[in-house]
This record gives structure tokens, C-alpha cells and sequence, in this order.
């Protein structure tokens, strides 16, 4: 029976006994070391058959309710099925009480890992296609009917009070109780030292609001950003602003010294795919969010 722990203090030796790198995000042996310390202790778990060690888990929060699965190893690949549906069921009785989801891409090499997730209990609740264009010879736009106004202009309440209106509505958003203040700031947090008030902006027409753009430029990869939020207030939906809020949004990176653009979606989301489309964004995967069956 396979037994899996998280790996505890001065056990490096037997998580290295496992050859391969010390991470899949690349760490050398200090970071590696200062990691242990620093993150959850769900980041680094092993498996024991007895008392060998016979595989290893390595993952991550994105954030308090998102978990990424970085790396699965277990040296004696005729023993990977039983060896990583005992890691993943440790991470499904560990979220199964809460909302924490598993991140997983829909990829071939990803598959492995993620059947080990599906047959420890994990079932996919939601799906994200990704997209992605090069903005290094993307034209700003001159000519628009739209007025942005800041977050470094309006404050943060009124910000706030708008967007949140943006937001109503959302049929892909799937929270019964949600805190748009404590959301609001998870994204200021995952800006990082890129976070720029006058970046994001709220969208008027005719001395109205009519939407809320969050461009960002991601806090760790220079010149590739993001928009962060595109949403278009309830009153002035159908009138083809979300598409000329994300045209603007793509503009404004470009402007600003971004080449590379990312984005994502709802596969369900076929207005938003269509705007994708429209504004010359092509598909380059599929994410996948499992989240545990209660207990």
C-alpha cells in the first residue's frame, strides 16, 4: 500500500534520490531549499512503499483556491498508475471540503497526470481555451467613441462599484458568494511590482460607463501582457463594445511596450471566443480546472 506525506525538514536527500531536476520550475538547490520553507506544505509530497521512496509531487498555488500540479516522477514507470493516483488522492482529500481547484492542461503529455486525478476522485468543473497574438507590429488605435478614466482617477471605490456592475450577470462565474473587493485586490496582488493604477481604466460613452479593461503586463515575463478583466456594464450589452473594449485593451499594450499578448476564456464563452476571432487571436490550448468530489 502506498503511503504519501509531504516531504518534511531535512528530507532533500530523499526527495534528490529521485533524480531528474530539483523542481519543474527549474529551481537550483538554494531556491529549492528557501522554497520548503516559504510554501505550502501540499508543494512537495512524497510517496513511500514502506520504507522506500517510490515517487514525488510538485506543485503550487496559483492562489489560495488554485493548485498546478508541476511535475509527477516516479523513477520505476511500470508502478506510475498506482504511484500517482496515491499522490493525487492525497490532494483530493485534501481539498475535497473546500473550493480549491487542480489546474491541469488538455495536452498529450499532460495525460498521465491527469488520469491519475480522474481516477482519485477529481472531475473537470470547468474549462478555459487559451489565446494568444503578437502586438510588436499592432497598430494603436487612433480613432474610438470610447473615454477611459482610471483607476488612479476615479479610486478605488468607484472603481470597484463599477465593476462589480460589469460583472453581474457573468454566467461563468460560478461563486454563490462572491467578495469583489477580496477579487479586485487578488488580482492587484498577482500584478506584483507591475501594478500601475492608470493601467486600468474604466470605458465611457457619451459621459456614461459602459465597461471596465484591466490591461496588465505580467509581473514576471517583460513585454507579454494580459487583460486582466473585459466586461461590458448589463445596460450596453449587444452593441458590440466588448469587442471594442478588447481591440482598445490590445492597443494599450502595444503602446505600452508590449509585444506578446495571452488571454483566456469560458469554452463556453462563445461570444468572448468570437471576439478572440475578430480581433486576430489564435487558439494555443485548453486548460482544464478539476475540482474533488465531497466526501
Amino acid at each position: 500500500m502506498i503511503e504519501v506525506r509531504p516531504l518534511r525538514k531535512n528530507e532533500e536527500s530523499v526527495w534528490l534520490s529521485l533524480g531528474g531536476e530539483v523542481a519543474s520550475g527549474r529551481l537550483d538547490s538554494n531556491a529549492f531549499t528557501a522554497a520548503l520553507g516559504r510554501e505550502d506544505e501540499r508543494a512537495f509530497l512524497l510517496a513511500f512503499d514502506g520504507i522506500r521512496c517510490v515517487g514525488r509531487l510538485r506543485g503550487r498555488f496559483l492562489n489560495p483556491r488554485l493548485y498546478y500540479v508541476a511535475d509527477v516522477t516516479v523513477p520505476e514507470p511500470a508502478g506510475f498508475r498506482e504511484v500517482a493516483r496515491s499522490l493525487a488522492a492525497f490532494l483530493s482529500n485534501s481539498f475535497a471540503e473546500d473550493d480549491t481547484e487542480v489546474l491541469a492542461w488538455d495536452r498529450e503529455a499532460s495525460r498521465p497526470v491527469n488520469s491519475a486525478l480522474e481516477s482519485a476522485g477529481f472531475v473537470v468543473g470547468r474549462r478555459k481555451v487559451f489565446v494568444e497574438r503578437d502586438l510588436s507590429d499592432h497598430a494603436p488605435r487612433s480613432k474610438h467613441e470610447l473615454e477611459f478614466r482610471s483607476l488612479a482617477k476615479l479610486g478605488e471605490d468607484r472603481f470597484l462599484e463599477i465593476m462589480t456592475e460589469a460583472s453581474t450577470g457573468d454566467p461563468f462565474e460560478e461563486s454563490s458568494d462572491r467578495d469583489p473587493r477580496g477579487e479586485f485586490r487578488e488580482l492587484r496582488d498577482y500584478a506584483g511590482k507591475k501594478f500601475d493604477p492608470t493601467w486600468w481604466s474604466v470605458a465611457y460613452a457619451g459621459g456614461r460607463p459602459i465597461g471596465v479593461l484591466l490591461p496588465q503586463e505580467f509581473a514576471d515575463r517583460d513585454g507579454e501582457g494580459t487583460l486582466f478583466y473585459v466586461a461590458v456594464l448589463p445596460a450596453e450589452r449587444g452593441h458590440g463594445y466588448g469587442r471594442l473594449l478588447h481591440a482598445e485593451g490590445l492597443a494599450f499594450l502595444a503602446r505600452n511596450g508590449i509585444t506578446h499578448y495571452v488571454g483566456s476564456t469560458d469554452t463556453r464563452n462563445t461570444p468572448m471566443l468570437r471576439v478572440f476571432e475578430a480581433n486576430g487571436c489564435r487558439v494555443t490550448g485548453t486548460q482544464l480546472f478539476y475540482k474533488a468530489l465531497k466526501r
